[in-house]
Formats: structure tokens, sequence, C-alpha cells
């Protein structure tokens, strides 16, 4: 085995290790204070548990199967479950696109000052999120409906690359996207449109901050309200991981489509598969450094008793 090989398969190891255990603390932690600990609940609870659900199907579709890839081994599934495979994969990609810019739009709502007019929708944004939810779902599903009738795993078709025979159901996907016009052009405009949302929202959020830190360099620095200083931190927190999100998201889509242009390049492929599932892996690691309610290691330190007397 190569060393490039080697590389490869540590960090799709790393990744999805990593990745999956960070999400399913998270998850399970939102559950549980959503349910048995109301009181610690936060805003953005609901949105941050849907999110780390879809990051953990991203990971267990996509970068389970590069790692797969990477030990050189040939695909598992046949036809019908490498469409049900790629469908889930899509499907969560969009999930993901959708719910984290939810979570930029409600945070800018959020922290709107009163006398905008957004302040209207305070009251009324937490009653959308669930049938936001349900909106998603059957956006996604719909648009990415394609998959099960177009993938096709090339039985008879091995590619060598390093040295090692790989097979991968991905191949045919080029036909789909060069052939299906009408379907390249619906998750072309779903994107797009939650892409220009989410960074309207985010632009939003840098200006508020921006206000918000002029008119308190005038205000002594203990006026500062403990509820003001959490919004902000939580606010930091949605815009870093929108910008990690915009930067994967147009990485990986230029590496995709170069990936289209040799059907019989698979480096460019796992390059791709690596960076597609990156935002899934860096997300719990962001909300878990920036959120006090995660349960953290505690370091205990030996103290000597106080001499008597």
């Amino acid at each position: 085995m190569l060393s490039s090989d080697v590389i490869l398969i540590i960090f799709f190891l790393a990744q999805t290790g990593i990745g999956l255990l960070g999400n399913c603390t998270l998850f399970m932690m939102y559950v549980s204070v959503i349910i048995s600990q109301p009181h610690r609940k936060k805003s953005t609870d609901l949105i941050l548990t849907h999110l780390t659900m879809a990051n953990m199907v991203t990971l267990l579709t996509q970068a389970a199967p590069g790692m797969v890839m990477a030990f050189g081994l040939k695909t598992l599934v046949d036809n019908i479950g490498c469409q049900i495979v790629l469908y889930m994969r899509r499907v969560a990609r969009g999930l993901s696109i959708c719910t984290t810019c939810l979570l930029s739009v409600f945070q800018a709502i959020t922290i709107s000052p009163s006398t905008s007019l957004w302040a209207r929708l305070k009251s009324r944004a937490p009653k959308c999120i669930l049938p936001s939810f349900l909106f998603f779902w059957i956006l996604n599903m719909l648009v990415d409906m394609n998959f099960l009738k177009s993938v096709v795993v090339p039985s008879n078709v091995t590619i060598i690359l390093h040295g090692y025979y790989r097979k991968s159901c991905s191949s045919s996907l080029r036909v789909i996207f060069f052939n299906e016009v009408a379907f390249m052009s619906a998750m072309t405009m779903r994107d797009l449109i939650f892409m220009i949302l989410m960074s309207w929202a985010s632009g939003y959020m840098v200006l508020v901050l921006y206000q918000h830190r002029k008119q308190v360099e005038h205000i002594h620095s203990t006026s500062l309200s403990p509820k003001s200083s959490a919004e902000t931190r939580a606010t930091q927190t949605i815009l870093l991981l929108v910008t990690c999100f915009v930067c994967f998201y147009c990485i990986n889509s230029g590496i995709v489509l170069l990936n289209y242009t040799d059907e019989k390049d698979l480096i460019l492929y796992d390059v791709a598969t690596f960076l597609g599932a990156c935002y899934a892996f860096l997300c719990p690691l962001v909300l878990i450094s920036s959120d006090p309610r995660v349960p953290r290691p505690q370091c205990g330190h030996y103290s000597l008793p106080p001499y008597p007397g």
C-alpha cells in the first residue's frame, strides 16, 4: 500500500470516528436538555439537534464509504443499496444546507434590535422551526429523488489508481448531472437560494454585532448584561459555522465539477468525498468548544490538608 493511501485512510478514520463521536455527544445532550432539563434549553437547541442528526447521516453515508474506497475494497452494496446510500447522502447534504441557513436566520431574528422590523418575528420564530423541518425534508427528498432511478453500479468496470483496483457507484453520477438539466437546475436553485439567505443573515448579524460594540464602547464594561454577552457568543459561534460551511461548500463544489470532467480520476473523488464531510466533522467541535453545557473531563487536583493549629 502506498504512503498516500495510508494517509488517506488515516484521515478518513479520524474524520469518521471523531465526527460521529462529537455529533452523537451533542445529539444526546440536546435531546436530554429538551426532554428533562427545559430550564437549560436554548432557543436554537432544536435546530442544532436537527443539524447534528444530518451530520451523522452525512458521515455514515459519505465519509465511511470513502474510507472503504481508500482501503481499495470493492463496493459492498448492489445497485439498490448504492442508490439508497447516495440518495441518503444527497438528502443529508441538502438538510445540512437548509438547517444551517435556518440557524443563521433564526439567530439574526433573535439578536435584531427592538426597533428593527424583524423584532416582531421574535415571538413567532420558535413556532416555525418544526414546520421548517417538515418543509426541508419534503423539499430535499423531492429534489434528490432522481438519484433513486439514475445511479447504476458499474459491474464490469475496474479503475486502476495508484496500483489498487477500486469500484464505485459514483462514476455514473456524471451522467446524471450532464443529461438531467431539470434535475441539475433544481439542485442548483435550492443551494443558491439557501446560500443567499445564509449569507444575508450572516451579514446582518455582523452589522448588528458591530453596532452593538460601538454602543458599549461608551458604557462601562460591567454594565454589559450576561444575557447580551451570551447572545454575542452564540452569534459568533453561528457565524463561524456559516463561514466553515460556505468555504467547504465552494471548495468541494469546484473539485466535484473537475471530477466529472474525467470519470476515471478517483483522486479528485477521494478529495471531494473527504471535503464533503469536513463540515459534519468540524461542526460538533465548534459547538462543543462554545457550549458550557457539554460535560468536560475534570482534572482532579490533590491538595494537602490544612495544617492543624
